[in-house]
Order: structure tokens, then C-alpha cells, then sequence
């Protein structure tokens, strides 16, 4: 009976192992410093934090007569 609680609790902690792993790291955050520079690459310095919005088209209005 011990022993098939140790290892029912070594198999539990293994599993919550492997969850916490398949986890992704959030992303870290642009360094301030770096992106302050005038030569500092902007893919960098942008916060993408979803899906990118949609472009905004306007239609040309014909001019008034």
C-alpha cells in the first residue's frame, strides 16, 4: 500500500512536471535603454502582444464639382 502511493504521488508530480515545461515563457520586455538609441530596430522595440489589426482603407472621394 506504501508503495503504490509513492508511486502514484512520483508519477502525479512527474506529469505536473511536464505541464509546467510545456508552458511558453512570456516574452520578455523591450529594454528601454537600447530602444531610446536612433539606430534601434523597431521589430524589437514593438510590443506584439496579438494579432495584427486590421489596414484601414478609405475610398478616394471624387472631387466636388
Amino acid at each position: 500500500m506504501k508503495f503504490t502511493a509513492i508511486l502514484l504521488m512520483i508519477m502525479l508530480g512527474a506529469f505536473a512536471g511536464v505541464a509546467a515545461a510545456a508552458e511558453a515563457p512570456p516574452p520578455a520586455p523591450p529594454d528601454p535603454e537600447y530602444c531610446a538609441r536612433r539606430d534601434a530596430d523597431p521589430e524589437k522595440c514593438v510590443i506584439q502582444d496579438g494579432p495584427p489589426h486590421k489596414a484601414i482603407v478609405r475610398k478616394k472621394q471624387s472631387p466636388s464639382k
